[in-house]
């Protein structure tokens, strides 16, 4: 248990070192002083020794030089009193050698000197003050190896104390090193290591520690993080890879509507739209089972499959389908605006589709609707687009061509019945001239109208065509056209601008033959919601009064303005000729009507 504890505690060792550099700290200070608490009296003992010697000294001298008995006396009780001073005495207590060295100086005092000295026998008296000193000599120098040792031992405690701190202060550091500041070095580079993308990186320091336990830690987060980023690179792969399967799929999806809307949705085409799907989506097998018309029962069904099979098969027989019998099958109605025009079957070998490949599925059965419900309006818009232009037609060789066909008829009546009544030549040849006049009139407005028929816009579009008319009618005429198109921020139908263009060249016509004009102006440009049209010259102008039947055309350019929904109006020009107006509200706009065009 307390190797564990001393193992798995950083502070825990740093601690016990600590208190023991206290300890001996202490120690060390409490010896010394009570070491020199007991030496306080030695000095005073080795004093009081040394003033014995010195007193022997005085008494020999003063035995030499007079022989007072009195003084004698004076100098044993002195000497007497010194040496038994409790600064010796004290100290004899706890020492033997000094106690026993005591009582020899005591007892040659007591049987030998003094004796000597109270018995007048003075002249025995020196030799054996020269022994007595000796022996007061080895007294103090046992004082003073007593006061030697204590220093001694003061010296010892403190060199211990000191030798132990810097063997503690050596393992604390050499601990430190190898349990402090080389694991947090290479937690340090661990870090950086692992802050810089290397997630494998590992901390090999092991212990029970506090820095151990850290270290363990950032081990377990690290692998931690190493396996979320590893099933995150994992699901990141299978995703990207899904994406790119779905991208490649929507990309041929948006081919597929692009080619389908510009081309026949025909069995070859859906064919090999089906086999395209299966390419890129690896393992699927399509089925693309078409009905009749909507509400119209067929008696017979078209099976398309993504291996480019087709079959004629009846509807009984869907039972006997084989991917009808796959356990995987998904099965997507090929509807438009509620119709349903058949089925598209798929399925995945070995696995059902996922979300995002059943919704692919779906939206390539509604592309698929979608193309059929197209190819079907394309059609319908085809045969009215054939009846529009019959009646066209009709419309226009009655406004010009039977018109002209009905004058001539009349003149031809007239002629008839001139000769019948015998009028003069001249008035015959009138007729006749008239007639002529009536012929070249129609035979020029056959040639408009076929002009007409002929009219389509090209790739330049309605600017284009416009530049194309007016250079033919400058050619034509004796006239300058200056053409201003302003840039719309929407784009005319092809009906709109047939109209536009024929409504120009009706009013380019009329400048040609009756205005007399050497300058005109056509304009086309953006006001607001509506679009305007305008053509002026400087010729002649608008008489009161004109014949209907030779200026058919600005009937003709009012029907195409009803046509358009908008108005024409002719007029005076400024300060003279012509002013033809066309405005109309165009299809685009029509077709938005709760917003404003700013």
């Amino acid at each position: 248990m307390a190797k564990r504890w001393w193992n798995g505690s950083l502070p825990a060792r740093a601690g016990v070192a600590v208190s023991l550099i206290v300890i001996f700290a202490l120690a060390s200070a409490l010896s010394s002083g009570l070491i020199a608490k007991l030496s306080e009296g030695d000095a005073a003992a080795i004093n009081t020794a040394g003033s014995l010697r010195m007193a022997i000294y005085r008494m020999t001298w003063k035995l030499e030089a007079e022989h007072s008995p009195e003084q004698v006396r004076q100098l044993a009780t002195q000497f007497e009193e010194r040496l038994a001073s409790p600064a010796l005495t004290l100290e004899l207590k706890s020492n033997a050698d000094l106690h026993d060295a005591y009582l020899a100086l005591q007892q040659r005092w007591r049987e030998e000197l003094k004796p000597a000295l109270l018995s007048g026998d003075f002249d025995d008296f020196p030799p054996r003050a020269e022994n007595f000193v000796e022996q007061l000599n080895a007294f103090v120098l046992l004082l003073q190896k007593r006061s030697e040792a204590k220093q001694g031992w003061v010296q010892t405690i403190q060199g211990l104390a000191l030798f132990v701190t810097v063997v503690v202060l050596m393992v604390g550091i050499y601990q430190l090193q190898g349990t402090v500041l080389a694991p947090l070095q290479e937690l340090v580079a661990a870090n950086e290591r692992f802050r810089s993308g290397d997630l494998g990186v590992r901390v090999k320091y092991d212990a029970e520690d506090e820095l151990g336990q850290v270290a363990a830690s950032f081990n377990a987060m690290a692998e931690a993080i190493e396996r979320s980023h590893q099933t995150l690179e994992r699901r990141v792969a299978e995703e990207t890879a899904n994406l790119a399967q779905a991208n490649a799929a929507l990309q041929l999806l948006y081919q597929s509507s692009r080619r389908l809307a510009s081309g026949a949705a025909d069995a070859n085409a859906l064919g090999s739209l089906l086999e395209d799907f299966r390419s890129r989506l690896p393992g699927l097998q399509l089925s693309l089972c078409l009905h009749g018309e909507p509400g119209q029962p067929a008696e017979q069904l078209v099976a398309l499959h993504s291996d480019r099979v087709r079959e004629i098969c009846a509807p009984e027989d869907c039972a006997l389908c084989t991917l009808r019998g796959s356990p995987n099958l998904l099965s997507c109605p090929v509807v438009n605006q509620g119709s349903e025009l058949g089925e598209l079957r798929a399925s995945f070998a070995g696995r059902p589709a996922r979300d995002w490949e059943a919704e692919l599925i779906q939206a390539l059965a509604n592309l698929i609707g979608t193309a059929l419900s197209l190819e079907r309006q394309r059609e319908q818009e085809h045969r009215l687009l054939l009846f529009e232009e019959r009646a066209v037609i009709a419309r226009e060789l009655h406004d010009s061509l039977a018109q002209a066909l009905s004058y001539m008829k009349l003149q031809v009546s007239r002629l008839q019945t001139l000769m019948r009544r015998g009028e003069p030549m001249e008035r015959l040849e009138a007729v006749s001239e008239e007639i002529r006049e009536g012929l070249n009139s129609a035979y020029r407005q056959l040639r408009e109208l076929l002009t007409t028929f002929r009219l389509s816009i090209q790739e330049g579009g309605l600017e284009q065509a416009l530049q194309d008319t007016t250079r033919e009618f400058a050619e034509r005429g004796a006239f300058q056209v200056h053409l201003q198109v302003q840039p719309l921020a929407f784009t005319l139908s092809a009906s709109e601008q047939i109209h536009v263009l024929q409504v120009a060249r009706e009013a380019l016509s009329n400048c040609a033959r009756h205005a007399g004009a050497d300058q005109v102006t056509v304009a086309l440009r953006q006001d607001g919601e509506q679009v305007e049209l305008l053509i002026e010259d400087n010729g002649r102008g608008l008489s009161g009064e004109y014949d209907q039947r030779q200026h058919h055309g600005l009937t003709i350019m009012q029907e195409r303005a009803r046509s358009l929904g908008g108005s024409l109006a002719i007029g005076p020009g400024e300060p003279r000729g012509t002013r033809v107006q066309l405005r109309f509200r165009p299809v685009f706009l029509s077709l938005i009507p709760h917003e404003r065009l700013t």
